[in-house]
């Protein structure tokens, strides 16, 4: 079950292969028993502690598949970037973060039916620094957009990155809460092509090795994609409620649907408010958006 990518780091990958609601991780079985996210699910947190406690939990960001699985590791010292620590805290603070009211009512099998229940973070973590564990070390790379603290994680002597939340997925990028930014995800990914990682080891996708610089830039193009798709729909003027029946984001919406709902709007509106400042797109007085020819 478990991945061998160096002597004492693991991958862990996710059950359903690590689709949402779960997520792919990584154990540090060295100086001291080190996860990378928590969301794997029971049968990945079994197989963990039947060798012993977790030492240290190290957030990517403050995601229910990435974070909700840290209760099962009471003893585990929780370590996340400073921009996302108040949401893995406090439950007011996450729904601040998401742009989202209350806990959504999650299908039966959701492994997080009664949302975030907030956990102290012992360690609030900054870009550049690095985490030494003896036989792996990371650098933490902040790459915000998907939320604003997220981070990568870098294995300098390897090559080796995790790279959270931008997982190459053929969805793409994922900017659906109102602490999202859309700008600020196309410049974590042409950070992370800079970087020229030998190796991506994401939250919901395979091992990847091949083809990275190519494929980190299709991933950034799909937002550019969806500019497109927008500029298309509004050369005649229309509403904003009106783009949303288009279904630029989701194809279709998953249970429970007026969440995907949400992040659809959310998604929507951080593209039309870049493309009203880019010039490329106008409001009009009657509130309709319209493309420029």
């Amino acid at each position: 079950m478990l991945i061998e990518l160096l002597p004492k780091l693991f991958f862990v990958p996710g059950e359903h292969k690590g689709r949402f609601p779960y997520s792919n991780g990584l154990l540090i079985n060295s100086e001291l028993r080190v996860l990378v996210d928590a969301g794997f699910g029971q049968s990945r947190r079994e197989e963990i502690l039947k060798t012993g406690d977790v030492d240290v939990i190290i957030n990517t960001h403050f995601h229910l598949d990435h974070a909700f699985g840290n209760k099962f590791f009471p003893k585990a010292k929780v370590w996340a970037h400073h921009l996302d620590a108040p949401a893995l805290r406090s439950p007011e603070e996450f729904f601040n973060y998401t742009g989202i009211k209350h806990a959504p009512e999650f299908p039966e099998g959701y492994p997080f039916p009664r949302g975030m229940q907030g956990r102290a973070v012992e360690r609030e973590l900054v870009d550049g620094e690095i985490l030494d564990f003896g036989d792996v070390a990371f650098q933490v790379i902040h790459t915000p957009g998907h939320t604003p603290g997220h981070i990568s994680l870098f294995e300098t002597r390897t090559g080796i990155l995790f790279s959270g939340d931008i997982d190459l997925s053929p969805f793409g990028p994922f900017y659906g809460n109102s602490s999202s930014s859309l700008e600020e995800f196309h410049s974590s990914i042409r950070r992370l092509i800079e970087l020229k990682p030998k190796v991506i080891v994401s939250s919901h996708s395979e091992i990847i090795s091949d083809n990275i610089p190519e494929r980190l830039q299709e991933y950034k193009e799909i937002m550019d994609f969806r500019d497109e798709k927008i500029i298309q729909n509004i050369r005649t003027p229309m509403m904003k409620e009106e783009l949303l029946k288009k279904n630029i984001i989701y194809d279709h919406y998953p249970e429970p649907q007026n969440l995907y709902r949400h992040f659809e709007e959310v998604m929507i509106g951080k593209h039309l408010g870049r493309l009203v400042k880019q010039g490329k797109v106008v409001i009009m007085p009657n509130q309709k958006y319209k493309a420029f020819a």
